[in-house]
């Protein structure tokens, strides 16, 4: 350079210390990690938010999903429920969310039906809200206090187990006024309107107190009711009567035949009673070596009633007892398909309506694999059942 003038730096670069070998190129950047905990937490978000509004995915089927939500179930219980149904993908965001917003503690108990899709929030709030109004719960004549339960605990989300235990709950008796060891036959079928989340303390008195109800104004103004039956026995009978009637017009007959057998001593072989002994429902189809099985119930063992109802009787099969057909002294019956029954007073002339009776059921069962030799009629029983019958 002319004059020896030393070389400057460019201008806008500063000159540094001398690079030594092993460091690291110019252009590399510092780490920096704020700016990958930054990332970190929107990735995250993004998550939760895909949870809390996306629980079923970007596109869910068109369809439905049945929650059913019990009396004091806890937050987390909830979560999974809803996670098993496929409303949610996580129980996470379900249960932040549910505290945040102050929900955790006012879920309501009750069925609740949600569209796949639905928010998180949404659900929050709509179990903070509860089911709409009261649920109108109709039991069918017939049925026992087991499916009364189930049926009960569906609808207002409630424990079957509760029901279960405070049918055969001896003080929960005593304060209704019932001296049989269960609430069989004590519920009246009717239509109920409860809230969902209904004790069942609550739901079975009200049944009671109207079983009660019909029971006692079916037989105000009798001198005495028949064969000098109790209560009690009236709708023990009732609930036979109730489980073999299936037609308006046979009822008050059926109540005679089983009155006539219990006047002259017959066992009832009542097949309703051995089926509820069996822990079948009363209406189920016997064969006949099901007919020896021991149990209290069984009818064709032993005489008289059995110990208590076995299922809860409507109005007219008590009416029915209480006011039997006239004139009637049929002995014997035997189903002959479609509901009806086949009316006899004498045993020869019951055996023919068995026979023609088991023609129709052959009929109707060729292709299943049985024969009408093993169904057990009503009935079956020759006459001499007058002698010697077993007591309980």
């Amino acid at each position: 350079m002319p004059g020896g003038a030393r070389e400057s730096a460019p201008r806008g670069v500063r000159e540094g210390p001398p690079r030594g070998p092993g460091a690291p190129p110019l252009h590399a950047r510092a780490f920096r990690p704020r700016r990958w905990a930054l990332l970190l937490l929107v990735i995250a978000g993004l998550l939760v938010a895909a949870d809390l509004f996306l629980p079923a995915g970007l596109s869910p089927p068109r369809e439905r999903r049945v929650v059913l939500v019990s009396r004091g179930e806890s937050l987390r219980g909830v979560a999974r429920e809803l996670e098993r149904v496929g409303l949610l993908r996580g129980t996470l965001g379900f249960e932040a969310l549910a505290r945040l917003m102050r929900l955790d503690r006012s879920i309501k108990a009750g069925q609740y039906s949600f569209r796949l899709g639905i928010t998180v929030p949404e659900l929050l709030r709509a179990f903070a809200r509860g089911m709409s109004g009261l649920n109108l719960i109709t039991l069918p004549e017939g049925l026992t206090t087991s499916e009364i339960s189930l049926l009960l605990s569906n609808r207002l989300g409630v424990p079957t187990a509760a029901f279960d235990s405070l049918a055969q709950d001896r003080a929960f008796l005593d304060s209704l006024g019932i001296s049989a060891p269960s609430i069989e036959g004590y519920l009246a079928p009717d239509s109920y309107e409860f809230l969902p989340g209904t004790s069942p303390e609550v739901a079975f008195r009200t049944m009671a107190t109207r079983q009660r109800e019909v029971l006692l104004k079916s037989a105000v103004g009798r001198d005495s009711l028949p064969l000098g039956m109790s209560l009690h026995e009236v709708l023990t009978l009732a609930s036979i009567v109730e489980s073999e009637a299936q037609w308006k017009d046979e009822r008050e007959r059926i109540a005679s035949v089983y009155l006539n057998r219990l006047q002259k001593r017959m066992r009832l072989q009542a097949d309703p009673t051995v089926a509820y002994g069996l822990g079948l429902g009363p209406r189920s189809r016997l064969y006949i070596r099901q007919l020896h099985s021991e149990s209290p119930f069984n009818t064709y063992l032993f005489e008289g009633l059995p110990p208590g109802p076995i299922c809860n009787p409507g109005h007219a099969s008590i009416t029915a007892v209480l006011d039997p057909m006239p004139g009637v002294k049929d002995l014997y019956f035997v189903a002959r398909g479609e509901g009806r029954h086949l009316f006899a007073e004498t045993y020869p002339q019951h055996l023919k309506n068995i026979v023609a009776a088991h023609a129709r059921i052959a009929a109707g069962n060729r292709g299943a694999g049985e024969t009408a030799d093993s169904l057990a009629p009503p009935g079956l029983a020759p006459p001499d059942t007058l002698l010697g019958p077993r007591k309980r």
